[in-house]
C-alpha cells in the first residue's frame, strides 16, 4: 500500500459524507484517486441509501481494499460481510451519531461514565431530532445505532406511537428501569441525539450533534460527588470514520462494523414485526 491511500467517492457519497473536505483535512493520509476507471482506488466511499451493501460489495470485487459507507440505511449486511471477509477488505460505517468519537467503544472515560450510570439508572430518556421531511424510520435507525454504540440495548422495546413526524418507543433496561425513546422531526432544533440516564444520585447526559455541525459532542455526569464534563473531542463522525479506516488498513486489521450493524437491523426487524 502506498503512503497516501487513494480514495474515490461516488457523487452521492460526497454529498452524504463530505468526503472531499474530510480527506483534505487528512493530507498525510489520503489522496484522490487519479483515474478510478483504470485503476481501483484503495478506498471507495459509497452512500448509504437503499442498496448500499450491494454497491459496497461491487467496490470490493473491483479491487478496493476498503469501503466507507456514509449514513447507512437499515439493510442486512450479511452478504457484504462475507464478501469483505473473503477479500480481506475493511468496511467502515460512517454513521450520523453512532460514528462520533465521543461514544466510540475505545473511549474508556465515556464507557466508565455510561457503565456507572446504567448500574444505578432509574430512567433512560433518549430523544433524536431530525429535520422536517426526514424519514422517521431512517431517523429511528440512526437513533438506535447511537444507543447501541453506547453499549445499551433496552429489553422489550416496542413502538407505542409512529407518524410522519416521529415516533415513541418504550422498553426497559436490564435492571428493570424504564426506557423511553422519542424521534421528532422539527426545524426548531438542530439534528441532535440525546441520551440521558437518570440515577438515584444524579444523572449522565450525552448530546451528539450531526456530523455537519460545527460543535462537538458532550458527555456530562452528575453524581453525589459533583458534576463532571468529559474533555471535548473536536472531531466529527465523518473524520473519525476516515481516521479509523486508515488505521485499520495500515495495521492490517478487520472491522466489526458490519457485525454490529447486523444487531441493529435485527432489532429494527423485531420492532416491525
Amino acid at each position: 500500500m502506498s503512503t497516501l491511500i487513494s480514495v474515490y467517492a461516488t457523487p452521492e457519497a460526497e454529498t452524504a459524507g463530505a468526503v472531499a473536505a474530510v480527506i483534505a483535512s487528512l493530507p498525510a493520509s489520503f489522496t484522490p484517486a487519479t483515474d478510478p476507471a483504470t485503476a481501483a482506488p484503495e478506498v471507495t466511499a459509497v452512500a448509504g441509501h437503499e442498496g448500499w451493501t450491494g454497491r459496497a460489495a461491487e467496490a470490493i470485487r473491483a479491487g478496493s481494499r476498503g469501503v466507507v459507507v456514509s449514513d447507512p440505511a437499515a439493510e442486512d449486511p450479511t452478504a457484504l460481510a462475507q464478501t469483505a471477509a473473503a477479500s480481506g477488505a475493511v468496511v467502515v460505517l460512517d454513521q450520523r451519531w453512532a460514528g462520533n468519537p465521543a461514544i466510540a467503544a475505545s473511549h474508556d472515560a465515556a464507557r466508565a461514565v455510561i457503565a456507572a450510570a446504567v448500574a444505578d439508572c432509574v430512567l433512560l430518556d433518549s430523544v433524536a431530532y431530525g429535520a422536517p421531511g426526514d424519514d422517521p424510520l431512517a431517523l429511528l435507525a440512526e437513533h438506535l445505532a447511537a444507543l447501541l454504540q453506547t453499549g445499551v440495548e433496552p429489553d422489550g422495546l416496542r413502538v407505542i406511537q409512529r407518524s410522519g413526524h416521529g415516533y415513541t418507543l418504550v422498553g426497559k433496561l436490564a435492571n428493570g428501569a424504564p426506557a423511553a425513546l422519542q424521534g421528532i422531526t422539527t426545524a426548531s432544533v438542530p439534528a441532535t441525539a440525546t441520551i440521558s440516564f437518570l440515577t438515584s444520585a444524579g444523572r449522565a447526559d450525552i448530546t451528539v450533534p450531526d456530523p455537519a455541525a460545527a460543535w462537538p459532542a458532550e458527555i456530562r455526569s452528575v453524581t453525589a460527588e459533583g458534576a463532571t464534563t468529559l474533555p471535548t473531542i473536536y472531531e466529527s463522525a465523518h473524520r473519525h470514520s476516515w481516521r479509523r479506516i486508515r488505521q485499520l488498513l495500515q495495521a492490517g486489521e478487520s472491522s466489526t462494523d458490519l457485525q454490529q450493524f447486523a444487531a441493529l437491523t435485527s432489532l429494527i426487524a423485531r420492532l416491525n414485526d
